[in-house]
């Protein structure tokens, strides 16, 4: 009976405490602005990651840049300080991808102002997000450092030239009857594959059979015959 009320003290106790520090699990994420700084963070339960991108933007489904990519993609646990904010309503979202190539954005989310009593933030000058949590009635806290560093991004996905879940690469290409775009493909090692000028559909798709292999390609787009974007894509192995 005693070891009966114990295990329902434990349980009570964690429900308690478990809100103060409680973060959304991917594909669902937090943004909060605390004093007037934006904290992105999550909790990863996915066991395959190998990239998450921080995507900030002024509109909620398009003109989105990436911000950063953090280290470690892994982590069960991440967040990120962006100290860099113009505004303290712009939009962000997470560039997600698994292994295999597969990979998805998350809903865009606004800051929330934290009103949290029993969950304090501290910025740091060194982009450290502290934790604190009230204890005893005498004012004690327990501290746990998030370190939030700023890292210059590893791979950088196109809003663009993209990879689709079906394996294909998708084209969204803004005012294009109006605009002269011309896309230029090429294999990892720079070699020519194809180019498509004078592209006049705002979207399209091409077949990812018009590739020699799976991997990374290459693409250079052109507006009115200056380089607009150049980066990358994956085609997956599995999906092929």
């Amino acid at each position: 009976m005693k070891l009966f009320r114990f295990i329902i003290f434990l349980l009570l106790l964690f429900c308690y405490v478990l809100p103060g520090f409680s973060q959304d699990t991917l594909p669902q994420f937090s943004v909060k602005n605390r004093f007037g700084k934006i904290i992105v963070s999550w909790v990863n339960g996915y066991p395959d990651l190998v990239q998450i991108s921080i995507q900030r933007s002024t509109d909620s489904l398009k003109g989105y840049k990436t911000i950063t990519t953090v280290p470690d993609a892994t982590s069960i646990t991440n967040g990120f300080l962006d100290s860099k904010a113009p505004a303290l309503n712009s939009f962000y979202r997470l560039y997600v991808q698994q292994s295999g190539g597969k990979y998805f954005f998350t809903k865009p989310s606004r800051p929330v102002v934290d009103s949290s009593k029993t969950v304090k933030y501290e910025i740091a000058k060194n982009n450290q997000v502290v934790i604190k949590r009230n204890g005893t009635a005498q004012g004690d806290s327990t501290s746990v450092p998030v370190k939030v560093p700023e890292v210059r991004p590893i791979y950088v996905p196109s809003s663009f030239v993209f990879t689709n879940p079906d394996g294909n690469v998708s084209i969204i290409l803004p005012d294009a009857k109006t605009m002269n775009y011309t896309l230029k493909f090429y294999t990892e090692d720079d070699r020519p594959l194809f180019q498509m000028a004078k592209v006049k559909e705002d979207s399209l798709t091409l077949d990812k059979s018009n590739f020699i292999k799976s991997g990374w390609f290459k693409f250079e787009l052109y507006e009115n015959s200056v380089l607009k974007e150049k980066r990358k894509f994956f085609i997956p192995k599995d999906q092929r």
